[in-house]
C-alpha cells in the first residue's frame, strides 16, 4: 500500500531516498532549508568517491546517465603509502577484471541531477523551507513550516550531521572528536593524474588526491591534527602548496591551487536509535565517519538501497527495525575500520612504523590480500 513519506534534507542521500520511494509509487514530499541545488562550470570543493554499488543505485534511479561525463572522474588505480616508512601498495581495477574502481563526482552535481529527476518523477519539492515544528505520533507524522503544515505516514530525517530533527527528538548519540580538521581544495598538477587515486599517511593525518575528469585536476582532502591544521589555515597559498608538494612524492609534478581552501572539523558520530516510531534517520543524520577512505556517501547510499528493499512492498514497523539493525552493523564496521586505520597510521611508534611498512609491502605482493582490498574499494 502506498504511503506518504516526508523527507527532510536535499543532500545526495535525502534526494536518492525521495526519488526511489516515488518511483515505487509512494507519495513523497521533500523539504530543503537551503536553495535548490545547482552548479556552474567551476569545480565544486566537496566530492565523493562513488563506489560501484552507489553508481548502480544512481543508474537504477535513472540519474547516472544524466550526469555530464565532463563532471565524472573514473579512477582505475589506487596508490597508498606511508610517509614515514617504506610501505606502499598499488592496485588496479584490471587485477579484478573491472573497468574502474569507482568515480570521483562533485556532490553538488549529483544533488542537482537527483533534484531534477525527483521533480520529473512527481516528488513534491520545497526549497528554502525550514521545518519549524514537527510531531511523530503513533499513526501519523506532521511538520510545520513558515507557510504550511504537511501530514504524512513517515518522516525521514536526511538533514545531515547536525540533524535538527534528531536533536529535537532527543535521540541519543555516540560521538568522538578526532581532534582534526579536514581541508578541501582543487589542485592543478603539471603531470596527468592517470585516473589514479592517491593517499599518503602522515603522522598528523592522511592526505588524499582524488582524480577529477580533467586529467590535470585533483580534489585534495587533507586531514590534519588541530595544531597542524591551524598552521595550514594560517599559511599563505604559496606556503600551503610548498607543504603539499613536500608530501606528494612528486607523483603529480608541480602543484598549484585551482580554488580556495575550505576547512571543517572531523568527528565520528553514530545515532543509537535510527527508528523512532514513524521517524527514520538516514545518511549523515544517522552516522558520520572519518573521510580518510571516502566512504561516507557510499555508506549513506547503502542505507537507501536497504530501505528501498523494505518499502518496495507492504511493510511493518518490524521491517524498519530490521533495516535499522542491518545498517547499524554496516556503519559500526566501517567506523571501526576507519578508527583502526587512523590509530595505526597516526602513531609515531618506531615498531608501528616498521609494522605498517611491512604490512603495506606484504599486501602489495600477496595477491589474495590485494584482491580483498580492491573488492573493498569497489564497495
Amino acid at each position: 500500500m502506498a504511503q506518504h513519506f516526508i523527507v527532510v534534507g536535499a543532500g545526495m542521500i535525502g534526494l536518492a531516498t525521495a526519488l526511489g520511494l516515488r518511483q515505487q509509487g509512494h507519495r513523497v514530499t521533500l523539504l530543503e532549508r537551503g536553495a535548490a541545488p545547482s552548479y556552474t562550470e567551476t569545480t565544486e570543493l566537496r566530492v565523493s568517491a562513488i563506489a560501484h554499488h552507489s553508481r548502480q543505485l544512481l543508474h537504477e534511479l535513472g540519474v547516472w546517465s544524466t550526469i555530464p561525463p565532463a563532471r565524472v572522474g573514473p579512477y582505475s588505480a589506487m596508490e597508498v603509502w606511508d610517509h614515514d616508512s617504506f610501505g606502499r601498495v598499488h592496485f588496479t581495477a584490471q587485477e579484478v577484471n573491472q573497468a574502474d574502481l569507482g568515480a570521483i563526482v562533485e556532490n553538488r552535481v549529483i544533488e542537482t541531477h537527483l533534484w531534477q529527476a525527483a521533480a520529473a518523477a512527481g516528488v513534491t519539492l520545497f526549497a528554502e523551507t525550514a521545518v519549524q515544528r514537527h510531531a511523530v505520533e503513533h499513526d501519523t507524522v506532521w511538520v510545520e513550516t513558515d507557510t504550511t503544515r504537511i501530514q504524512g505516514d513517515y518522516l525521514i530525517a536526511a538533514d545531515g550531521v547536525r540533524s535538527p530533527l534528531r536533536h529535537a527528538e532527543g535521540l541519543p548519540l555516540t560521538f568522538w572528536d578526532y581532534q582534526q580538521q579536514g581541508c578541501v581544495a582543487v589542485i592543478q598538477c603539471s603531470e596527468p593524474h592517470g585516473g589514479c587515486a592517491r593517499q599518503v599517511f602522515l603522522p598528523t593525518g592522511p592526505v588524499a588526491w582524488l582524480p577529477l575528469a580533467d586529467p590535470h585536476l585533483v580534489s585534495l582532502v587533507w586531514s590534519a591534527d588541530n595544531e597542524a591544521a591551524k598552521q595550514l589555515q594560517n599559511a599563505t597559498d604559496a606556503d600551503f602548496i610548498k607543504q603539499l608538494q613536500a608530501v606528494s612524492d612528486q607523483c603529480l609534478g608541480q602543484l598549484q591551487l585551482a580554488s580556495t581552501r575550505a576547512y571543517f572539523p572531523l568527528r565520528m558520530q553514530y545515532a543509537q536509535r535510527w527508528v523512532q516510531q514513524r521517524m527514520l534517520l538516514i545518511g549523515d543524520a544517522a552516522h558520520s565517519i572519518h573521510p580518510l577512505a571516502g566512504q561516507g556517501a557510499n555508506l549513506g547510499f547503502g542505507d537507501v538501497v536497504a530501505l528501498l528493499a523494505v518499502t518496495e512492498s507492504s511493510f511493518e514497523h518490524a521491517d524498519l527495525r530490521a533495516w535499522e539493525r542491518q545498517r547499524k552493523v554496516a556503519a559500526s564496521q566501517m567506523i571501526a575500520a576507519m578508527e583502526g586505520f587512523k590509530r595505526g597510521f597516526g602513531s609515531a611508534s618506531p615498531l608501528l612504523k616498521l609494522t605498517r611498512g611491512l604490512g603495506l609491502s606484504f599486501a602489495n605482493g600477496f595477491t589474495p590480500i590485494k584482491r580483498a582490498l580492491i573488492k573493498s574499494a569497489l564497495g
